[in-house]
């Protein structure tokens, strides 16, 4: 088996180069700008990648359950969609396969507003001209001061962080009224195998359960962009892979938090318990999914078969 390409450097690199040349998003991430409404210039581009990539099959079982979450949103529920993360291809990859579910699918893209982390803006011209393609809202996660050491560096970060992301959290709180579906990564960050803390919930979930009416999970089986654990995100490794998203059913809020708390030891923390419990609630829906995606790689007309799940 041949070594595998970075990103940077892969068959992709022309309508990686005209990306970067259309883009217009901003490098630097302000607390005028952390809402940043999706730039369609450079979705063509993107979607012929998506399609290079995702391998016949590859699909969103439970797709139903996110109509069923826009339709609350649309009668002013506060939604928020939970997903796994495993690359910065997760959300292109999600949204291609909704748009190719039909037109109510495009409405719960168009609906959707994910929460990004600066870095995606900030680390370099290419992932900036994939990340700026759709909607977000752009947050400093606690995840990004862990690497500051240095003691005034750190004082600054952590100032800019909180006007950030009091500006962030108040632009959630106006859109989630607006009817959109507020996107989430509970870990906070990508799964990296050679870091088992990047499998982590952040405790700041438990206050999005607080303050959200109604939910669903989405796991994650398949991985298109794999990540360089001798690189940054522009040198991650572009693979072709069967994606399959599940979707749960749609829960309250308040009932996932009440069940998670009732397990609870009295010594755990109940916010990381909180968000510990949506962690393994994902793991579950990943590990279901992930033997019968196995059985569909193995199978000669894979697109046509559902797995049993």
């Amino acid at each position: 088996m041949s070594d595998p390409i970075v990103l940077n450097h892969s068959k992709f690199s022309p309508l990686i180069n005209r990306m970067i040349e259309n883009s217009t998003g901003a490098p630097v991430v302000t607390e005028e700008n952390v809402f940043q409404p999706g730039r369609p210039a450079n979705k063509p581009f993107l979607k012929q990648i998506m399609e290079d990539l995702l391998l016949p099959g590859s699909r969103i079982i439970g797709r139903e359950n996110l109509l069923a979450l826009h339709q609350l949103a649309r009668r002013k529920k506060h939604c928020l969609v939970l997903m796994e993360h495993y690359s910065n291809f997760d959300i292109p990859c999600f949204y291609e396969l909704l748009e190719r579910s039909g037109e109510s699918y495009r409405e719960v893209a168009d609906a959707i507003v994910s929460v990004a982390g600066v870095k995606l803006n900030e680390e370099s011209k290419l992932v900036l001209a994939f990340t700026e393609v759709f909607t977000r809202v752009v947050l400093y996660p606690s995840r990004g001061l862990e690497a500051i050491t240095d003691a005034r560096e750190r004082h600054v970060a952590e100032k800019r962080r909180a006007r950030l992301n009091l500006a962030a959290m108040k632009m959630l709180n106006s859109l989630r009224k607006e009817g959109r579906l507020i996107l989430v990564f509970p870990s906070g960050t990508r799964y990296r195998p050679w870091d088992p803390s990047t499998a982590k919930g952040l405790k700041e979930i438990d206050t999005y359960l607080k303050f959200y009416s109604h939910m669903v999970l989405i796991s994650i089986n398949g991985n298109t962009l794999v990540p360089n654990p001798a690189g940054g995100m522009d040198e991650d490794y572009p693979t072709k892979d069967l994606m399959i998203y599940t979707v749960s059913p749609v829960r309250r809020c308040s009932e996932f938090r009440r069940q998670a708390l009732k397990n609870r030891e009295h010594e755990q923390d109940s916010k990381q318990h909180v968000a510990d419990s949506v962690m393994a609630a994902l793991r579950g829906l990943h590990n279901r999914t992930e033997r019968a995606r196995l059985r569909l790689l193995a199978a000669p007309g894979r697109d046509s078969i559902l797995p049993a799940l």
